[in-house]
């Protein structure tokens, strides 16, 4: 997906009920969680994280009140300026942006999948839908490595939630400084998703990751807005590109859709 800064993302971690914290950590998945919502690079690295939201917060809560949130939205974040997509004709300067989920909101600079609000969504939408979510894969293996290799996350941790919050700082930093070590055993090509002419080769996280873990892969509910106009135009112009000579860098989507029809 091209111009994109990062993907982005929210985990709840599992935890052991805070005492005296009433409902505010009790999630919509009935169990006890703090939240980290994060932003990677294509490479699997953290450059944005936000840390230690509660369990229950939804409806736009999280994304608003980050830093990152906050200046998205009120136009503040001081972004690259955006460039004409590769092989695009018509050679209009398209603005860099983050990409997400459904749950976060469309804006000119955070792109999200077409909802899918009919038994059966047109072609070019579900063509764009799936160059996204290609795209959204890094933060979920980025998420995925993390937990796969610092065991606390494979059980509930017994922590009171400020020092759940300082342990998931953490095993960020170290996350980031072991990769750019470049040591083999903590990352390489096997551990992530890989992607062989659209047929997805699951990456050994997977097999590491089991449902109980602390790390839930449960959608943060971030809540939805209205999309300014100028936001659905960039969305549509995207969609028309990667239907059209965008296609050519992904040449089997079209093959990818029909299989999951």
């Amino acid at each position: 997906m091209p111009n994109t800064l990062g993907a982005m993302d929210g985990k709840h971690i599992r935890i052991r009920a805070p005492s005296n914290s009433g409902s505010r950590f009790y999630n919509y998945k009935k169990y006890f969680s703090t939240i980290l919502f994060a932003v990677c690079d294509a490479k699997y690295n953290f450059i944005y994280v936000d840390i230690g939201s509660y369990g229950a917060q939804s409806d736009g809560g999280v994304f608003r009140k980050s830093s990152l949130g906050q200046k998205l939205l009120s136009g503040q974040l001081n972004l690259p300026i955006g460039c004409p997509l590769p092989n695009d004709p018509n050679n209009c300067t398209v603005p860099t942006f983050f990409i997400g989920d459904e749950a976060f909101p469309l804006l000119t600079n955070l792109l999200r999948p077409y909802s899918k609000r009919e038994k059966r969504m047109p072609e070019d939408q579900l063509i764009f839908n799936y160059r996204l979510s290609r795209g959204r894969r890094v933060i979920e293996n980025t998420f995925g490595i993390m937990v796969a290799r610092f065991r606390i996350f494979l059980r509930e941790i017994h922590a009171e939630p400020e020092t759940v919050d300082a342990i998931v700082k953490a095993v960020v930093c170290l996350h980031n400084f072991i990769k750019s070590e470049k040591i083999d055993m903590y990352y390489n090509s096997s551990v992530v998703d890989r992607d062989t002419n659209g047929t997805i080769q699951p990456g050994s996280w997977r097999d590491m990751v089991s449902e109980n873990t602390a790390f839930q892969s449960g959608t943060v509910r971030f809540g939805n807005r209205n999309a300014a106009k100028a936001a659905w135009k960039l969305r549509d112009y995207i969609k028309e590109y990667v239907n059209g000579v965008g296609g050519d860098l992904c040449p089997w989507q079209w093959d990818c859709i029909k299989r999951t029809e």
